[in-house]
């Protein structure tokens, strides 16, 4: 597989010196980072303005794509990362406030989405990160099942599309043909309905369940720390219903909302079409404590879709439970391991997710950032991976602090 790294000019850069990457182009997939309103010297552009903030993401998107002689109507998938401290209908205008502004650019047809309101990001004034993927080449095909949910406002979003051998599979969710929440309060109902929703994707598209390489599933919790684990497990016995071993790769992470205020969960996928999918199993790893329906890794031809590795032994107890420095090494080291067994290594990286959780504020936010980084710049090769980290609400394992996620591309 041949590889670009993409870096272009007078570019939004970082606070200290990173091994990161904007961009990567992979045969056919062009791999973007996830973009934030910043300027070269690392100030926030337009804090607080979420409209102005858009706008400068999707400028250095953009810019991203047209370095790897691509385009806006290249994009399959793009996720929404954003900030938003409202309830109730302000919430679901401020998510329509940006969405009009991210509809200046999508091309229609358009990506996959998956929108996601989180704690936060490195820096306490930023509002939203946008990272995605676009196909640069080979077949492609949108995939838009009848009868399906729909957006509050019209929007040229796709609910699948594939390339070549991928399928990129939207955030779903619990709701009707006018984006309205279905079984609001229920968790275990959203979750199915939101499988179901799956499904009609991986129908339309010639695939099933055991298709997916890659499952992601954000949850909405707000009761009682203690009860969150029961609340996943939930999430996890429904999984069940729909998931079957061959497991996928994935995570579970909670976030402070999605789009409108009665959803509880977003799932998104990515499947082979052919159902090119090995397993990656690596002797005396960390496992789940409970019944998790993820494999620690897939490989699928020359890509290695990695689960979000974290600071756990073999039994599941958390390693270093609040030191974000041990944790940052341990999770780290687990996610080196996996990609070894994968037959790949950390320098094939072409995507990384860091999900943290952190309740410091301004400046003391933005040096735990740092130090987080400081250990990450240890395992992390010149030149890295493009990365998208999110500060999200927390964790449903007692003293758990990040959990890293990662996309290998194996070649030059």
């Amino acid at each position: 597989m041949k590889k670009q790294r993409l870096m272009p000019a007078n570019h939004w850069d970082w606070s200290m010196p990173v091994a990161f990457s904007q961009g990567w182009k992979t045969d056919n997939l062009l791999f973007i980072g996830g973009q934030v309103s910043l300027t070269p010297d690392s100030q926030t552009v337009a804090p607080g303005d979420i409209e102005q903030q858009t706008h400068n993401t999707f400028g250095f998107v953009e810019k991203v794509l047209h370095e790897g002689d691509s385009g806006l109507a290249d994009l399959v998938k793009f996720n929404t990362w954003y900030q938003f401290d409202g309830h109730g209908p302000a919430l679901k205008e401020y998510w329509e406030k940006m969405t009009r502004v991210r509809l200046e650019y999508l091309r229609d047809p358009g990506p996959v989405g998956t929108a996601l309101r989180i704690a936060g990001l490195g820096y306490e004034d930023l509002l939203i990160e946008i990272d995605g993927v676009a196909a640069v080449g080979g077949h492609r095909k949108r995939v838009m099942p009848e009868g399906h949910w729909d957006w509050s406002i019209p929007v040229p979003l796709s609910q699948g599309w594939i390339v070549d051998d991928h399928l990129f599979l939207g955030g779903q969710v619990s709701a009707d043909a006018q984006g309205n929440p279905i079984d609001e309060g229920d968790i275990i109902a959203q979750t199915r309905n939101t499988y179901d929703f799956i499904r009609k994707v991986l129908d339309a598209a010639g695939a099933d369940f055991n298709n997916i390489v890659q499952l992601n599933i954000f949850y909405r919790y707000d009761g009682a720390p203690s009860g969150q684990a029961d609340y996943v497990d939930r999430i996890l016995d429904v999984s069940h219903d729909y998931i079957d071993a061959p497991y996928p790769a994935g995570v579970v992470m909670q976030v402070d909302g999605l789009a409108y205020e009665g959803l509880l969960i977003e799932i998104e996928a990515i499947a082979s079409i052919s159902g090119d999918k090995r397993v990656i199993a690596p002797d005396g790893h960390w496992q789940w404590k409970e019944e998790a329906p993820f494999s620690q890794a897939i490989r699928m031809g020359d890509f290695v879709y990695a689960s979000g590795q974290i600071s756990a032994d073999p039994s599941g107890e958390i390693m270093g439970p609040g030191d974000i420095e041990t944790q940052t090494h341990n999770a780290f080291q687990n996610l080196a391991n996996v990609l070894e067994v994968a037959g790949s290594r950390m320098g094939d990286l072409v995507k990384l997710y860091t999900f943290y959780h952190c309740d410091e504020t301004g400046d003391a936010l933005k040096r735990y950032w740092e130090r987080m980084t400081d250990v990450r710049m240890q395992y992390l090769t010149t030149p890295g991976p493009t990365g998208t980290a999110i500060r999200v609400n927390g964790f449903h394992r007692p003293g758990q602090i990040i959990e890293i996620q990662g996309v290998a591309a194996i070649g030059d």
